[in-house]
């Protein structure tokens, strides 16, 4: 692909996904704290990928943006029943952006610095747990009968670290969803797509385990209270590492 075509792919990427942010906003699916922060993350994104990447960067997160915001309408009168549903009708506030886009922008970042593909990869793997990671969380409080991922006893839906078989099922799809995605990448690497979905997409689901195992041992407690954010932060940072860890045998 030529430097024009590039820049076409990417200014109707943008435009799309530009679109599908003022949307969600008008509809109060975000609000304007949310609004200016993935707004903020687009251009970082578009900064440090560069013209080659940033389309695909863009792509990504923008498939992530609207499967998570699909998923959270799963049965959203269930869970608010419940007690566990996203406050605000679902609504997504600057604590959501960051949780699940500083990692991506981190490795964005690191690829601008070293101009290394495998941070790409990171990049794609994290994304991939955080959309595991919703996926896993909305359907599973919907659908199952969680139990604590450390100790395997019964606990109460919205448990933190609770996981059941509906949420496992929502991880690997999360995670596959993402990881078709990240195939748009044109990375010079001697790696097959297979395999680089095969990477992304484990990456993705183990970084959304070592989420639950987070939200059993670290999140609400002491003595670092880490709340779900940041327990998110730490997941896709791991999904990421993760992924170039095993990308990297292939390097």
């Amino acid at each position: 692909m030529v430097m024009e075509e590039y820049l076409w792919v990417t200014l109707v990427t943008l435009l799309v996904a530009l679109s599908a942010v003022i949307y969600a906003y008008v509809r109060r699916k975000i609000n304007t704290a949310a609004f200016l922060g993935t707004l903020a993350l687009g251009v970082g994104i578009l900064i440090t990928l560069r013209l080659r990447y940033s389309y695909c960067g863009l792509l990504v997160l923008l498939a992530f943006f609207l499967f998570g915001n699909l998923v959270t309408r799963y049965k959203y009168e269930k869970k608010a029943a419940l007690g566990v549903a996203e406050s605000n009708k679902g609504m997504r506030d600057i604590n959501n952006v960051l949780g699940n886009g500083l990692s991506p922008l981190i490795f964005a970042i690191s690829f601008a610095l070293s101009c290394n593909a495998l941070f790409l990869i990171g990049f794609s793997g994290s994304v991939a747990t955080a959309c595991a990671d919703t996926f896993s969380t909305e359907i599973g409080q919907a659908d199952g009968r969680p139990r604590l991922i450390t100790t395997f006893r019964r606990v109460p839906v919205g448990t933190n670290g609770g996981v059941s078989l509906p949420g496992i099922g929502g991880a690997l799809l999360g995670s596959a969803l993402i990881s078709l995605i990240s195939l748009t990448f044109p990375l010079n690497l001697d790696i097959d797509k297979l395999t680089l979905f095969t990477i992304c997409f484990i990456s993705g689901f183990i970084g959304s385990l070592a989420d639950s195992v987070l939200g059993a041992t670290l999140e609400d407690r002491n003595p670092f209270k880490l709340n779900k954010h940041h327990v998110n932060i730490m997941a896709t940072l791991f999904g990421g590492i993760l992924a170039i860890s095993i990308a990297y045998q292939y390097y």
